[in-house]
């Protein structure tokens, strides 16, 4: 083995002695050629140092650890809680519920307001209707809110359905529809303030016991299961009702005549004065007849006469 030292490097020969050479080693005084024991130890040296070299160049030596941020697990949704509905309009209130009481509706038209609510609801519901005959809007809504109007006629086989959060039950709301229960007339008499309530005369004709205001009747119109209202153009009398003067006229009363029912809810109920102008026979009868406003109209007639000292006139 040869080891040469150039500047700061020993030479060994294969024996491990110095070996001499001209003018030392490559132009290294020969004073620098050491003994084969100073070498043989100046050997562990030089490997000491060349480890502690190399741990310092990082090939083993500690390291600052890199800094780990500890990460948050992420929170879990809340769990939606159980749907309600509730409705209410002017004729229905239904208490809110998972399973609230059936949805009647008093008249077709009617509108109803749908409410429902759930705990944990991010404002996701929708709603849908099984039938024609009643029709929710709007699909969805970020609230819960929608109305439900009924179309037509419906005895059974319709349901609202409300749905809510996804994977929780939904509301079933049966709803019925009545259909309008045809025009009614009625009369009551000049003196029906007097009655407590007053009483109706259901059968016609209206007998107008003289002529002028003084003995001028009220003519109620009304309709159950209906709350169309009545024009005024669906309100006439017939050509024997006409004449100079003529023999019978009707007007409109803005208000409810006083001491008169006014219109439960799911009716449609309208008063006109029947007032006598002349006592005379007329041609063919006077007769006021009054019509809905309803897809299938109804239509109801009911006839005048006059009685006076002289006699009944029609």
């Amino acid at each position: 083995m040869r080891l040469t030292y150039l500047g700061s490097l020993l030479v060994l020969d294969q024996e491990g002695n110095g070996f001499p050479t001209q003018g030392g080693v490559f132009g290294v005084p020969r004073t620098l050629i050491w003994s084969s024991n100073s070498m043989k130890n100046l050997g562990f040296v030089g490997i000491a140092i060349a480890a502690l070299a190399v741990s310092g160049c990082g090939g083993g030596g500690s390291s600052t650890p890199a800094v780990t941020t500890p990460t948050t697990a992420p929170t879990a949704a809340p769990t939606p809680g159980v749907l309600a509905v509730a409705y209410s309009s002017a004729a229905n209130v239904g208490v809110s519920g998972a399973a609230p009481a059936a949805l009647t509706f008093t008249a077709a038209t009617e509108t109803v307001t749908l409410t429902a609510t759930q705990a944990n609801n991010a404002g996701t519901y929708g709603a849908t209707s099984s039938c024609a005959q009643v029709t929710v809007t709007p699909a969805t809504s970020t609230t819960g809110v929608f109305t439900a109007t009924s179309v037509a006629p419906a005895a059974a086989g319709c349901t609202v359905t409300i749905t809510g959060a996804t994977g929780t039950t939904a509301v079933a709301v049966t709803s019925t529809v009545p259909a309008p229960g045809g025009v009614i007339l009625r009369w009551y008499t000049p003196n029906y303030v007097t009655q407590s309530p007053p009483v109706p005369v259901t059968s016609g004709p209206i007998n107008l016991i003289g002529l002028g205001a003084l003995f001028a009747s009220v003519l109620q119109i009304s309709e159950q299961n209906y709350i169309g209202g009545f024009a005024p153009a669906n309100v006439k009398t017939s050509a024997g009702c006409a004449g100079v003067p003529p023999f019978a006229t009707i007007a409109a009363n803005g208000t409810v005549p006083t001491g008169l029912p006014t219109a439960a809810p799911g009716t449609s109920v309208i008063y006109y004065t029947v007032t006598g102008g002349a006592a005379v026979n007329t041609t063919g009868g006077c007769t006021i007849s009054a019509t809905d406003s309803y897809t299938t109209p109804s239509t109801a007639n009911i006839g005048v006469s006059i009685t006076t000292v002289s006699g009944v006139f029609q």
